[in-house]
């Protein structure tokens, strides 16, 4: 486990986490590899970086099951919700730049 020197550490690891994509996998990575005193931190940052992580997934039951791994009894309340909002507002930002839309499926 490193010694977190920088909020942008920090992100850099919450950031590689998300790329798990899994609920429970990514809280296994950030416990990995953050220390006890920075995990509330760690667990409130990663949020930001799994909407397009799991947007991403190559397919819809792929990011179906990401976000079926996500319990009902997570800490920060709503985590489910905001994952979803946070999805559907960069499939739709994507949609306008026209990026991957054909891949979306």
């Amino acid at each position: 486990m490193a010694k977190i020197h920088s909020f942008s550490h920090l992100h850099k690891i919450c950031e590689s986490a998300a790329k798990k994509t899994n609920y429970p996998l990514v809280l296994n990575e950030l416990k990995r590899q953050v220390p006890k005193d920075w995990m509330p931190l760690a667990e409130s940052t990663v949020l930001f970086f799994l909407p397009r992580a799991i947007l991403d997934l190559p397919t819809k039951q792929d990011r179906r099951a990401a976000l079926d791994s996500i319990p009902k009894d997570t800490p920060v309340t709503n985590v489910r919700q905001f994952l979803e909002d946070g999805i559907t507002a960069l499939w739709e930002k994507d949609r306008e730049l026209g990026k991957g839309s054909s891949k979306r499926r």
